[in-house]
């Protein structure tokens, strides 16, 4: 669904909608926010436009579970570069291609990480040190999944 491609359209428009609420504005962000029900065929294609306004740059590889790791990985470099927050981009993670895909050596880091967080059987830290420990599971989460091979 992150991409736009699976999952139910009628959440794309209520993300575009939340978008515009919010103050973000695109050309094509309007027009996914103000599709009909009868309309909900044309959203991944305006949400596609949308994500290429705003400069996402990121498309995925055709094979589902490639993409999957580019996306995992494509998060990981936003969590490490600041532009996500590490508990959000977390559970995009964790949610979004660990379920799908189950144990994964390239993702394990992270799942383990929430998983102990959940679980509460981690250590007790402030949000700082959870932040950090995030941080530092997103630079392996990096260093565990190459790039994708063509340009994306």
């Amino acid at each position: 669904m992150v991409d736009g491609q699976r999952g139910d359209t009628g959440l794309l428009i209520q993300a575009a909608l939340r978008a515009l609420m919010a103050g973000v504005d695109t050309p094509s962000l309007p027009l996914l926010a103000g599709l009909l029900r009868s309309e909900k065929g044309e959203a991944k294609e305006l949400f596609g436009q949308v994500a290429d306004e705003l400069g996402f740059g990121f498309h995925p590889p055709e094979g589902y579970w490639e993409g999957r790791l580019a996306l995992a990985r494509w998060w990981a470099a936003e969590i490490v570069g600041g532009w996500l927050d590490p508990d959000e981009g977390d559970l995009l993670i964790v949610n979004e291609v660990a379920a799908a895909y189950g144990e994964s050596e390239e993702l394990a880091p992270m799942v383990d990480l929430v998983l102990a967080r959940w679980d509460h059987t981690g250590p007790q830290t402030s949000p700082e040190e959870i932040n950090a420990h995030l941080i530092r599971a997103a630079h392996e989460l990096l260093a565990r999944i190459p790039p994708p091979s063509a340009p994306l």
